[in-house]
């Protein structure tokens, strides 16, 4: 008895007629072959180190050339800082979850880096210290500051602005030199207080003092000098001495 076996479904055997060779046989490793470098199936699980290609906005473009892979990820939220191109990353995750830069292991521009994060940032910790050995710089639109006590310790301060405005309930202002310039100045208070060693003063135009009630007292001497000296009361002018000298 002779069993006849029916060829595989998946097998197909034709014959040349003028040559007699077999022409067609599917190659198994073809698909494989033909299956793309970069493709990720759900099941697998990428942690390798990548090097940054390029960044769009919240997407990064990482490869890796020895083994011919390129992925489009995005950056871990715990991933502060932020990758630029050519840096080597660490990336993590699957198809189903995502694949994301976790950590930046090395930067192709040492010296400088940026930390970024998406929203709003708080740090909150007991003590916080910022620390520059050469320069601390703050580029903002708005710019707040709430403390319940401060203090500013600087062999040099200065504060430029469009506007200033300076408000509390007392201000003490201590200097061994203190200048003011400006074009204007005006000033309104309740009451003046002033104690000073010696005073002197320059008006290159007219000095004007306007009063209900005007009182200089000296204890040794006044003098008033002018090219041309006026008193003038309109009811009553009295001049009251043990000696009164004219001329």
């Amino acid at each position: 008895m002779m069993n006849h076996r029916q060829p595989d479904n998946d097998v197909q055997v034709g014959l040349d007629g003028a040559a007699g060779n077999q022409v067609g046989r599917p190659d198994p490793l073809q698909p494989l072959l033909q299956k793309r470098a970069n493709s990720l199936n759900a099941d697998t699980h990428v942690h390798s180190a990548f090097l940054v290609e390029a960044h769009d906005h919240a997407l990064f473009t990482v490869s890796n050339r020895e083994h011919g892979r390129q992925y489009e990820v995005k950056r871990a939220a715990s991933c502060l800082l932020l990758p630029a191109p050519g840096d080597k990353v660490l990336v993590s995750g699957d198809a189903a979850g995502g694949l994301y830069i976790i950590a930046v292991l090395e930067q192709r521009t040492a010296g400088s880096m940026t930390l970024q994060v998406d929203g709003a940032l708080t740090v909150s910790a007991d003590e916080l210290s910022l620390q520059g050995s050469q320069r601390l710089a703050m580029n903002t639109e708005d710019f707040s500051l709430e403390a319940g006590s401060g203090a500013v310790d600087a062999k040099t301060w200065a504060v430029k602005s469009h506007y200033h405005m300076l408000a509390s309930v007392e201000l003490n202002v201590v200097a061994t030199t203190s200048k003011y310039s400006g074009d204007q100045r005006e000033s309104y208070y309740r009451s003046v207080t002033e104690t000073v060693g010696q005073s002197s003063r320059y008006v290159a135009g007219t000095d004007m003092v306007k009063a209900i009630n005007l009182d200089y007292a000296a204890e040794f001497i006044t003098r008033l000098s002018g090219n041309t000296t006026l008193i003038n009361g309109e009811t009553v002018v009295k001049a009251d001495g043990k000696q009164i000298l004219v001329g």
